[in-house]
């Protein structure tokens, strides 16, 4: 393979990572504040 084409790789794994871990975070913040501050019955 050409470096380009491995760099293109890297590229797209480092871009769909940042995604994921930034819908990772989101959710377990939303989950800690659900069990912070529970709703009111």
């Amino acid at each position: 393979m050409s470096a380009d084409l491995l760099k293109s790789f890297e590229l797209l794994f480092f871009g769909w990572g940042g995604v994921f871990v930034v819908i990772f975070v989101i959710y377990f913040a939303s989950l800690v504040l659900s069990k912070v501050f529970p709703p009111n019955k």
